[in-house]
């Protein structure tokens, strides 16, 4: 999948709310190979989702929507506003005339890698599709997990017409999870379901006989057996302020964490039906404190929650959605709560 993330410059204008541009943030920077906006921007400014404000359009770059390494970008300011423009876009000199070319790929928002992982076809389900799906019910050796070049019997394998005309049939391997539930409340959110393997049919018998082509975790019994869907993901999100008024939770960090930092994934319990869409950054705050009162001993004071981070979504399903921890002072766990930043 080609990753292709598009940077739109607008010129940032006294009509908008002040930037809070830190004050140690860079008169001239050049843009790295693995630098992201993100990253660029949180140089800049204190709230670094405000990114699209402190950008200005440079009319010489013939296409400048994007941003490479080797882009020389310089501090201005214009009525007493901060704004970002470029000198130089990665361009370099070929003879016998000048045409400018990108180095490398252009920077995306976020860091990719760190959520590369979840841009499988993982889901967070309505209802539970899994149930009665196709399932492993063997292993052709004495194996307690399945592994790269594998064969599984499969039972209950709805055969594809293409599976008796020689054409390659691929499936996905899918691990139940068990139920999403709200911390607060425990209504139900969704069904997880986690991608563990691809395999391809090579006997088309009951049960069918399937090779396991691509691991991501050792594949056990009981793992279902769907048809290979593909999926691609749009990523040409960009960091801002959700559009609505937000206050949920995070309910799980995959992967069996119990506490997060920078770079980890954690699922919230708000998703498309309260507006969220990816690109959106939210606070994170812990939870309240209770402290005694050092006057008056036998008292106590409740603290009001801290701030400590902000997360950003980038895959939204009906309630709920994965986002990335994209800064915390401090660990970010379940249950801390979740709002407009």
């Amino acid at each position: 999948m080609r990753y292709i993330l598009t940077l739109f410059f607008i010129v940032f204008s006294a009509g908008l709310h002040a930037l809070a541009l830190k004050a140690d943030a860079p008169a001239r920077y050049v843009v790295q190979s693995g630098d992201s906006l993100w990253e660029i921007a949180a140089q800049y400014l204190e709230h670094p989702w405000e990114w699209k404000a402190l950008w200005h359009a440079n009319p010489s770059i013939k296409n400048p929507n994007r941003i490479y390494p080797g882009t020389v970008i310089v501090l201005r300011y214009k009525n007493q506003n901060p704004y970002l423009k470029v000198l130089s876009n990665g361009t370099i000199k070929l003879s016998p005339y000048m045409r400018p070319k990108p180095l490398e790929h252009s920077i995306p928002p976020i860091p990719l890698a760190d959520i590369k992982p979840f841009l499988n076809p993982s889901l967070v389900l309505d209802r539970n599709l899994l149930a009665d799906a196709p399932y492993i019910v063997a292993f052709t050796m004495e194996h307690l997990l399945g592994g790269q070049g594998d064969e599984v019997y499969v039972k209950g394998l709805c055969l594809d017409p293409k599976a008796s005309s020689g054409t390659t049939v691929s499936y996905s391997i899918f691990r139940p999870e068990g139920e999403y539930l709200d911390p607060h409340t425990h209504d139900f959110l969704g069904y997880k379901a986690t991608l563990v393997a691809y395999a391809e049919l090579i006997q088309p018998t009951e049960p069918a006989k399937i090779v396991l082509t691509d691991i991501l975790m050792g594949v056990k019994l009981s793992d279902r057996v769907m048809p290979n869907t593909k999926r691609y993901f749009n990523l040409y999100f960009e960091p801002k302020a959700p559009a609505l008024p937000i206050r949920g939770s995070i309910v799980d960090l995959p992967g069996d964490y119990t506490q997060g930092a920078v770079g980890l994934v954690a699922v919230i319990n708000r998703g498309k039906d309260a507006g969220l869409e990816p690109g959106d950054v939210l606070a994170i705050y812990g939870p309240s404190r209770i402290v005694r009162n050092p006057e008056f001993p036998p008292r106590k004071v409740k603290l009001p929650p801290d701030r400590i981070g902000e997360v950003m979504v980038f895959r939204t399903f009906s309630r709920t959605s994965f986002a990335l921890v994209m800064r915390s002072t401090r660990a970010v766990k379940p249950k801390d709560t979740v709002t407009n930043p």
